[in-house]
């Protein structure tokens, strides 16, 4: 087994017809799925507890450095600014679809420093379930 290289994966943003468009400049993002912690105890279970999870919630958060032009974060600033801010995206390693389906687009923000280049970031989190949500999908 090879360690896995942060530069191998991508996300990308749905373009025209069936066309995908990556995001240029991307240094890095997080991938986090959360979920709501439900107590399922009753007064029955004695002295252990029983726990389960709720509905999950998939985030990504996603900086760069801003190389114009560039179509997907041209197709993901107009979409943050939209109402509702909804898009459809996926991560990819080569031709290896890691993640696909429905995201609402948030938070996005730019800074431009004197002596550096000019940085984005910005927050996605699933809207509804995706079409694809395979993390360790190898082929």
């Amino acid at each position: 087994m090879a360690t896995e290289r942060g530069a191998d994966w991508r996300i990308e943003v749905k373009g025209t017809g069936d066309d995908y468009d990556p995001i240029g400049g991307e240094i890095s993002f997080d991938w986090s799925r959360s979920s709501n912690e439900i107590d399922e105890s009753t007064k029955d279970d004695g002295q252990y507890g029983s726990t389960s999870f709720g509905q999950q919630k998939i985030t990504f958060r996603v900086n760069g450095n801003v190389k114009l032009p560039d179509p997907g974060l041209s197709a993901i600033a107009s979409v943050s600014k939209a109402s509702p801010p909804e898009t459809i995206i996926r991560v990819t390693k080569g031709a290896i679809v890691k993640y696909e389906g429905p995201v609402a687009v948030g938070n996005f923000s730019s800074t431009h420093p004197k002596d550096g280049p000019v940085t984005y970031t910005f927050d996605m989190a699933n809207k509804g379930a995706p079409t694809v949500d395979n993390f360790a999908a190898a082929a």
